[in-house]
């Protein structure tokens, strides 16, 4: 048993220990409360780097939710940014915005509690990610237009959903802080589709895999009709490699999901690497392509009729902006590009029937093409989304097209003008103009192609919680003196479930109109949007009984889509055509999945031959 005296020394070296404790507490905490009010009075109240990146990220939060209120959405890119213009960016934070968080405001619980789960089972974009995403780095002096467009070029990635860039003054200086505030979409998704139940096809895919901008897709086809029965095929995607902007894919499929030429089931491997302009601020863009395509007699057909063929396709180009460097307010650039494809076929078809065809023989060429254009966005909303933020440019692109081809047999000069102008209105309707017109030389003039048309969108009206925007399309094609270009068509792009190819067209003329009602409306995450379209279209045939051939089209359907996932919009629609091409009415009901609507545009392309098909 201790003694007393041990035990009363025992109690006091505790009672001395708790006092030296109890002294460098203090002291501590008083050296610590001398350095935090030395920090504030250097840069201000409250701007210590916690505090910036908390207070930016729920102002970010209040800008990606907007659903709950009044208007939609109709400000230019820049406006927020303007008032920094020209200060030095001290530093640049990354925030990201889980699940839980809805650009609708508050949800479902049941939505809330697939939202937590959703986090478990994704991983974020990475902040190194979002970095290499970024045009702009620290000690730069803040351009308010180069924001803009980084906001939308991070929007535009398939698996980001929101980006919103914050700027924090820094007080006393004339320095900011930016935040970066991301939300993701849930990358992972699938689909099954094909034929049921004889051709299934199933789709996995992970569009950011580990949060890396990464993507990775596996399809496989089981047909009864198939030999062999199954078919494959896998891509990898990386977006923005090393910080290039620079987008690479590469593929293998066994299921003609790859570019085809042919009228065969084709097999094919290749890869693509592309760069385009992400900002009138960028100096280079330009891409290359190749790919290895083989039919495959798959369905075990007659070798009399199996078209056994092979061919490479090649294509490079390449492009310099000039003006990069100019004034921050000025965004008319003049754009520079040259571009060379290569159509080998190395085995053409046996049958004398396929070589009169044009997409059985090499095509080739090289191409120069002359731009000038000025291009700004505005952000709106409920456009093609339900609810997220969409970009839409306004502007001119004026460009001009000469090179050399050999298409169809034929060497022959090309050229084309091209001249596309779209402009916004405060209120939020918009509409797109566009003039081409292209042919090539040999015998004078020859397959010359002339369109015109254009696009409006109205404002879209709220009442109460539900959104309606129209839209009206007119589109004119002419070709004269045809030589080897398709004649004109109407397929399911100028009315659905209609299709008459079997006319020598000359002349079209399309219209269409249609009505979008978004509304509040949603299941498990997944809003509904009903609409209703009308189509009008005149094909003018030269050597047919009826010289003017006039078909419509009114349609009934609604898409739906849930924002939060990579998986696209779906769309039901039914079509009631009172005269299709042998004089008939029909009906047509469609169901199509995984569409993606994009409206915001890049600055310009690839040199390319007209398309009016």
């Amino acid at each position: 048993m201790p003694s007393v005296k041990t035990v009363s020394n025992t109690f006091q070296d505790f009672i001395q220990y708790v006092a030296i404790r109890s002294i460098k507490l203090i002291l501590v905490l008083l050296v610590h409360s001398c350095i935090s009010e030395e920090l504030i009075a250097q840069t201000g109240n409250d701007t210590s780097t916690t505090t910036i990146a908390q207070q930016a990220l729920e102002k970010g939060k209040d800008f990606i939710t907007r659903s709950n209120r009044d208007t939609v959405l109709a400000e230019k890119a820049e406006e927020k940014f303007l008032p920094f213009e020209g200060r030095i960016i001290r530093s640049i934070h990354v925030e990201t915005v889980g699940f839980e968080f809805s650009i609708y405001g508050e949800e479902k619980p049941i939505v809330q509690k697939i939202g937590h789960l959703a986090n478990k089972l994704h991983t974020n974009t990475r902040e190194k990610t979002i970095q290499q995403h970024l045009f702009v780095k620290p000690n730069q002096r803040l351009n308010p237009y180069k924001l803009g467009d980084n906001e939308r070029y991070l929007r535009d990635q398939n698996f980001i959903l929101e980006s919103r860039i914050i700027v924090t003054p820094v007080l006393d200086t004339d320095s900011v802080d930016l935040t970066v505030v991301t939300r993701d979409i849930f990358s992972i998704g699938g689909s099954l589709g094909g034929s049921f139940p004889a051709a299934p096809l199933l789709k996995v895919y992970d569009a950011n895999v580990d949060g890396r901008a990464q993507g990775f897709e596996f399809d496989l086809l089981f047909d009864v009709d198939r030999s062999p029965k199954t078919g494959i095929a896998v891509a990898y995607s990386k977006s923005s490699i090393l910080g290039s902007f620079a987008d690479l894919l590469i593929y293998y499929t066994q299921i003609n999901s790859g570019l085809s030429m042919g009228e065969e089931e084709e097999f094919a491997t290749g890869f693509s690497l592309e760069r385009p302009l992400v900002s009138p601020y960028s100096r280079l863009a330009g891409g290359a392509g190749w790919s290895h395509n083989w039919s495959k007699n798959v369905n075990s057909r007659p070798d009399s009729l199996f078209m056994d063929y092979k061919y490479n396709v090649l294509n490079l180009w390449g492009g310099y902006n000039f003006g990069a460097d100019k004034a921050v307010q000025d965004r008319s650039r003049k754009f520079l590009a040259l571009r060379v494809f290569d159509g080998y076929f190395i085995d053409q078809p046996e049958q004398e029937n396929a070589l009169d065809k044009s997409r059985y023989y090499n095509s080739q060429g090289i191409l120069a093409e002359f731009t000038m254009y000025e291009q700004d966005f505005f952000k709106t909303q409920y456009v093609y989304g339900f609810g997220r933020t969409e970009d839409i440019p306004s502007g001119y692109n004026l460009s001009a097209t000469a090179g050399m081809t050999k298409t169809s047999g034929y060497e022959r000069p090309y050229g084309d003008i091209n001249l596309n102008y779209k402009a916004a209105f405060t209120g939020g309707s918009f509409y797109e103009v566009l003039i081409n017109a292209a042919g090539y030389l040999r015998n004078g003039l020859e397959d010359v192609v002339i369109q015109t048309g254009g696009t409006f969108y109205s404002q879209a009206f709220s009442l109460g919680r539900y959104k309606i925007r129209n839209s009206g399309t007119l589109l004119y094609t002419q070709l004269f003196n045809r030589l080897t270009n398709d004649w004109l068509t109407i397929r399911g792009n100028t009315i659905p479930g209609l299709r008459v190819e079997e006319v020598d067209a000359t002349q079209r003329i399309s219209l269409g109109f249609e009505s979008s009602l978004f509304t509040p409306w949603s299941l498990i995450g997944f809003r509904i949007a009903p609409f209703s379209s009308f189509y009008w279209a005149k094909l003018k045939c030269s050597t047919c009984g009826d010289k003017y051939q006039n078909f419509t089209g009114i349609s009934l359907g609604m898409r739906i889509r849930n924002e939060n996932l990579v998986f696209g919009t779906m769309e039901i629609k039914g079509t009631f055509i009172p005269t299709d091409d042998d004089g008939q009415s029909k009906f047509a009901f469609s169901f199509r999945k995984n569409l993606r609507f994009r409206k915001s545009d890049i600055f310009v392309t690839a040199p390319n031959l007209i398309n009016y098909n």
